[in-house]
């Protein structure tokens, strides 16, 4: 939305400068156009670097050594613009499969394969209507900037190798969706996956869905793993498609490896089909 907003602002501008050109300074025929798109990309790069310094300003208020309460709809909008934007200038061209099975007023909890670093920047970018966070390595938290909105959106920080810190991340993922602040996101394999097929699944994530008594959003993400080797020379084919939703009424007597098995199979059979079912 950021990227289009931008793009048509842009091309306002070169329009009336253009006219200006031609009022008072009446070149040739032939400079009109290069007149044209050298102002756009001018003018295109400012709004750019403009939208990027109003993101820092707005994010200085927050503070980082905080545990906010609430959710903010206004960060967690504006952070998904701020992805959206970032996923464009990577140059993914994102489709979107099966957006309509997504609930509209009821929490959830998203599960999806994982590609590259690019998943999380893409799903969210696509979702910036939901009030989202994801379960992020402690690591991601460290980014400049970047780490104000995490904190602000409430994402909540992991450390892999901390079983205790696991535990408090589930109970407080499960927190959030029961008190309908937030859907959570997470990858159950854990970490990034390079191969063909999907890693082994951690069965604690599935814990969320069972203590918030919430559905869960299944999707796949195909393509992000190419956006680093094409970029900037090409644009990457990104797909996102949206398996199904599982209602809780279906997993409220499962254990959490029989909610992953079931996911699993979801992302393999729809992975080996290519998409299709």
């Amino acid at each position: 939305m950021i990227d289009i907003i931008i793009t048509v602002i842009s091309i306002a501008l070169s329009y009336y400068y253009t006219a200006f050109m031609h009022v008072f300074a009446n070149p040739a025929p032939y400079k009109y156009i290069v007149v044209f798109i050298v102002s756009f990309l001018i003018c295109w790069a400012a709004l750019f670097i403009l939208f990027g310094i109003i993101c820092v300003i707005i994010s200085l208020p927050v503070n980082i050594n905080k545990e906010y309460a609430g959710t903010s709809r206004f960060y967690t909008t504006l952070f998904g613009l701020m992805l959206e934007f970032a996923g464009f200038i990577s140059g993914a061209r994102v489709i979107v499969n099966g957006r309509d099975k997504i609930p509209r007023k009821d929490r959830f909890l998203f599960v999806s394969n994982h590609r590259s670093n690019y998943d999380p920047i893409i799903q969210c970018g696509e979702m910036k209507l939901q009030p989202m966070a994801f379960i992020s390595k402690r690591a991601n938290f460290r980014i400049p900037f970047i780490r104000r909105y995490m904190v602000r959106c409430r994402y909540i920080p992991l450390e892999r190798k901390n079983m205790r810190n696991g535990a408090e991340a589930v109970m407080k993922a499960a927190r959030m969706i029961s008190s309908g602040q937030s859907c959570i996101g997470v990858y159950p394999e854990g970490t990034r996956n390079t191969g063909g097929n999907l890693l082994d699944f951690h069965n604690g994530c599935f814990k969320i869905a069972l203590w918030a008594k919430c559905p869960i959003v299944v999707s796949v993400i195909r393509g992000t793993e190419n956006i680093c080797k094409n970029f900037p020379l090409r644009r990457t084919k990104v797909v996102m498609d949206i398996i199904d939703v599982i209602p809780y009424n279906r997993i409220e007597h499962m254990k959490t490896g029989e909610i992953s098995e079931l996911v699993r199979n979801m992302m393999e059979e729809h992975l080996k089909s290519g998409g299709k079912k």
